[in-house]
């Protein structure tokens, strides 16, 4: 009995030890983070006393520690392309690449603040290769986006490498675009490319 009851008492404190690690790694949980950063981000984008610039500043301190923008430029050229590039090179193009994509979120997410009668939907998550998938429909009143946020583990938390709108990945489409430039230019003009958006550096 006393040794029945040594056993139990372990594998009580086995499973208490592990249940947070657990929780964590459940892929439910990415869905939970992608919703508490959405509902922050249309929080601040409400606040109509702040200018844009107060509302990107907060909008990228909620979601830049969520998104893994420096894999995403990576796989943005992908194999073929980012080996051939030196290590400044890498280091400019991953800083433009960054501010592009910050900006173009920012723009798209800024949409939905005024339409009070935006809705977002959840779908249940799909998990593929350790990685997960979580669907989320946005409606509004003229207007019906699909979209699918990529996670994978690192660490104690998840990361977004990818993001689909409406079937179509930003990174496969930032891809195809700069291989299509790179087809035909160079390293150099892509970059300064990225650099022609305005406030770019």
């Amino acid at each position: 009995m006393k040794k029945l009851l040594c056993t139990g008492l372990i594998v009580l404190v086995s499973w208490v030890a592990a249940g947070p690690a657990a929780a964590a790694n459940d892929p439910e949980t990415a869905r939970d983070l992608l919703k508490s950063k959405i509902d922050s981000v249309l929080q601040v984008l409400e606040q109509k006393e702040l200018s844009d610039a107060e509302k990107r500043e907060k909008v990228e301190s909620i979601v830049d520690p969520v998104f893994h923008y420096e894999l995403m430029a990576k796989l943005s050229l992908g194999p073929r392309h980012w080996p051939k590039l030196s290590s400044e090179q890498q280091e400019i193009f991953s800083k433009r690449f960054i501010q592009r994509v910050k900006a173009s979120y920012f723009d798209k997410i800024s949409m939905y603040s005024g339409d009070a009668d935006a809705a977002f939907t959840y779908e249940p998550i799909r998990t593929r290769n350790g990685k997960v998938h979580v669907p989320l429909q946005v409606r509004t009143e003229n207007n019906k986006i699909d979209m699918v946020y990529k996670f994978y583990r690192t660490g104690d938390s998840w990361r977004i490498y990818d993001a689909e709108v409406n079937g179509v990945s930003i990174v496969q489409s930032y891809r195809s675009q700069f291989n299509q430039i790179l087809a035909e230019s160079t390293v150099e003009m892509l970059l300064k490319d990225l650099k022609s958006d305005e406030n770019l550096q």
